[in-house]
């Protein structure tokens, strides 16, 4: 039993002459990388309508028209038709745009087309009453 006392004292103060962890730290420094691709969106849509009578004396103006344009914050736009007009059931109208440029602010940012159709146009319907539509685009360049 000593024999084994005696081995048992000898292994602990082995481990006892082991010095005791020290708690430390290190840093170091990283770099963080973003690589952002800006963009511009339509967010909704213009549509123009009108309401006119064959041969009104007065022009018509469109209704609705208005749309939204989101793009990157500080990112500068510009903004066009692809047609300042055209003619639908045989009446010609004229369209234009609120701006023609922007900045982005990453919000939606709110515009107008704007149109207009001349007083005293016949158009044509073979009905008591026609509808038409004339699809037009709107480009965002940024």
């Amino acid at each position: 039993m000593n024999k084994r006392l005696a081995t048992a004292l000898a292994a602990a103060s082995l481990f006892s002459a082991v010095p005791a962890a020290h708690a430390a730290t290190a840093t170091g420094n990283f770099n963080v990388t973003v690589n952002l691709t800006s963009k511009c969106e339509v967010v909704s849509a213009a549509n123009v309508d009108f309401t006119y009578t064959s041969f009104q004396p007065g022009a018509a103006t469109g209704t609705g028209g208005g749309f939204q344009v989101r793009c990157t914050n500080t990112l500068p736009y510009t903004m066009s038709l692809d047609a300042a007009g055209g003619t639908v059931a045989g009446l010609t109208y004229a369209l234009s745009l609120s701006a023609a440029s922007g900045t982005g602010t990453g919000a939606a940012q709110s515009y107008t087309v704007n149109g207009t159709m001349a007083a005293s146009q016949g158009g044509t319907c073979a009905l008591g009453t026609c509808a038409g539509t004339d699809a037009r685009v709107l480009t965002v360049t940024y």
